[in-house]
């Protein structure tokens, strides 16, 4: 054990520059000696039979869905509150559409289900409904959060309130 920790504090100064490294005790003998044998192994192993091609493995070890989500839900909320401002410029969006592109070439898909039909069996949590006179229909008339995608699954569902005819406003108006 005390052999690999060594090995491990050797390693750790090897990532810093060479006037930085604090120089430790010479290595024993039989780690030497260990080492030799796993590399002629290595040598040996690699010339006799074709090294299995491993899988290609999609890294998302570092960030877990809902984290991706929430980072997702702020970029939209902030284009949502750009889009609004008067007189934006594209100079002060071009670093927010680079995350817009950024998030789709990584896989992420974003729907914004506004002024979207809406029908029961939608997977979306609705908030509530709010009567509304001039809809013919239930329709999706705000949303508070969209529904994202990594990747063609879902890791956020959409949150929104709907809209719904009002026949009694709407006889009144007629």
């Amino acid at each position: 054990m005390a052999l690999l920790s060594s090995i491990r504090a050797h390693m750790r100064q090897l990532q810093h520059p060479r006037e930085f490294r604090i120089h430790a005790a010479a290595w024993p003998a039989d780690a030497l000696a260990a080492f030799e044998r796993l590399a002629a192994d290595e040598l040996v192993r690699t010339a006799d039979e074709p090294v299995p091609e491993e899988p290609e493995r999609i890294q998302h070890d570092t960030l877990s869905g809902s984290s991706v989500a929430d980072v997702v839900t702020s970029i939209w909320r902030l284009d949502r509150r750009v889009r609004r401002v008067p007189g934006v410029t594209r100079s002060a969006t071009r670093h927010l559409e680079m995350a817009w592109d950024t998030l789709v070439q990584a896989g992420v898909k974003i729907q914004d289900h506004l002024n979207d039909p809406f029908d029961p069996g939608l997977s979306i949590k609705v908030l509530s409904y709010q009567p509304t006179p001039e809809l013919d229909r239930d329709r999706v008339v705000e949303t508070i959060r969209p529904s994202i995608y990594l990747n063609d699954q879902m890791i956020q569902r959409g949150e929104v309130i709907v809209g719904t005819p009002d026949p009694v406003a709407k006889e009144a108006a007629q």
